[in-house]
């Protein structure tokens, strides 16, 4: 499938981002670094695709065999409410997201990027809080420093939480609500956002399945295709009938047929 030739502007400016980076630093809270911890290799990932509430028995039952649930951003308050606390949270986001978190709980560890705003960190700060550091160029690494480990690997939480979780020692992820494209009526998230501007993507070619997406979910799409370049090892499982499931769906029918 040949990449798409998109120019997506991320959220906040060089400036703004350098400074939550300083602001976090100086908190002086524990930072995210690769350390062995008791699971069975699966990493259950739970993100905000229209997709996700359907699935809620199947994540229950990760739950219940003792897997690692990670709720990326807003995911987190209905995991709580359906009975799913979630073992780590993942934001990446520069804007305020504290919303998505107000059923904050003494159980998760909450992994923060740097980059966030204060007030997430202002937030969850009585909260078992990890700072960890998103790779990026110019400002936002000067901040950081030399000296710091930082995770690359997309643009999305929900891109950076599968590089946290292989950096943890996972090779076996499943992953819930990473749709990366619009629900027919132009839903996007479980919560019933709509979409703005968005583009038509086909999956196999031009007589593939057709899907509709803002440009941040198709720049998501073509990151996780790179996944396979720098993770030989992962076994990646896609939940639902978005973008990403379509894609690993070509993925193995191809393989298969080579």
């Amino acid at each position: 499938m040949k990449p798409l030739e998109i120019t997506v502007q991320q959220a906040g400016e060089a400036g703004e981002l350098a400074d939550n980076i300083r602001s976090a630093l100086a908190r002086d809270l524990p930072e995210f670094a690769p350390s062995c911890c008791k699971h069975d290799g699966t990493f259950v990932l739970v993100a905000s695709g229209w997709s996700m509430p359907s699935f809620i028995d199947e994540i229950k039952a990760h739950r219940d065999a003792g897997r690692t649930i990670v709720a990326v951003k807003s995911a987190h308050d209905f995991l709580v409410e359906h009975g799913v606390t979630p073992d780590l949270y993942v934001n990446l986001d520069p804007r305020d997201r504290t919303k998505g978190v107000s059923l904050k709980n003494d159980t998760t560890v909450y992994l923060i990027a740097s980059r966030c705003p204060p007030v997430m960190f202002d937030h969850l700060a009585d909260k078992k809080v990890v700072v960890w550091h998103s790779w990026a160029e110019g400002e936002e690494l000067q901040a950081i420093g030399g000296k710091k480990l930082c995770v690359g690997g997309g643009t999305t939480s929900g891109m950076r939480a599968i590089n946290l979780g292989y950096l943890l020692g996972f090779r076996k992820f499943v992953l819930y609500g990473y749709d990366s494209c619009n629900r027919m009526d132009g839903v996007k998230r479980f919560t019933g956002e709509m979409t703005g501007h968005s583009v038509d993507i086909w999956v196999g070619g031009e007589n593939g399945k057709k899907f509709n997406c803002n440009m941040a979910m198709a720049q998501q799409a073509n990151e996780f295709q790179k996944i396979f370049g720098v993770m030989a090892d992962v076994n990646l499982e896609v939940k639902g009938p978005g973008l990403i499931a379509e894609i690993m769906r070509v993925r193995e029918q191809r393989a298969e047929a080579a």
